[in-house]
C-alpha cells in the first residue's frame, strides 16, 4: 500500500511539474533570435538553428533552409510559420508523391501533385492546418530564414 501512495504521490508531483511548465512564460528577445541566425553556419539544405520550446503540445523551431525539402503531411500537428528573412515558393494541398510514412503522424514525399504555389518572404505568416501537404519547392533569395510553432489539435 505505501508503494501505491508513493506511485500516486510522484504521479500528482509529475502532474503539477507538467502543468506548471505549460503555463510558463517563454521569452527570447529579438537580438537573441538575430544572434543564433548569425551563429549558425550556412550548411545546405534545412537546419535547426534552436528549439525556442518544446511541449508536449507544441514546440517552437527557429529554421534556416537553403535548399528545398521533402513534401510532407502531419498527421496531427498544424504549423505556424512567420518569415524572418529569405524567401520560397511554398506548394500546399494537392496529393503526395511518391508517399511513405517517416515516423508517427509524419508522411513525407518527393513532390506535390495538384497543389496551389505561394511566393512567400520576409514578414510572411502562413498556417497549415494538420492533414494539408506542404512542401517547400523553391527557394528565393539564397535562404529561407523563418520560425514554426507546430502544435497538435
Amino acid at each position: 500500500m505505501r508503494k501505491l501512495g508513493a506511485l500516486v504521490g510522484v504521479l500528482v508531483v509529475a502532474l503539477v511539474a507538467t502543468a506548471q511548465e505549460a503555463a510558463k512564460l517563454v521569452y527570447v528577445p529579438a537580438k537573441q533570435i538575430e544572434a543564433d541566425i548569425r551563429k549558425a553556419s550556412a550548411n545546405n539544405g534545412e537546419q535547426e538553428i534552436n528549439l525556442i520550446e518544446r511541449t508536449a503540445d507544441h514546440a517552437g523551431i527557429l529554421l534556416r533552409r537553403t535548399e528545398p525539402g521533402k513534401a510532407e503531411v502531419h498527421e496531427t500537428e498544424t504549423d505556424v510559420w512567420y518569415v524572418i528573412d529569405g524567401g520560397c515558393i511554398l506548394v500546399t494541398g494537392g496529393s503526395l508523391i511518391d508517399a511513405k510514412p517517416e515516423g508517427p503522424g509524419q508522411i513525407r514525399g518527393t513532390g506535390i501533385s495538384g497543389g496551389t504555389e505561394l511566393k512567400i518572404g520576409k514578414g510572411d505568416f502562413i498556417r497549415v492546418p494538420n492533414g494539408v501537404p506542404h512542401w517547400v519547392k523553391k527557394i528565393e533569395d539564397g535562404e529561407l530564414v523563418y520560425i514554426v510553432v507546430k502544435y497538435t489539435k
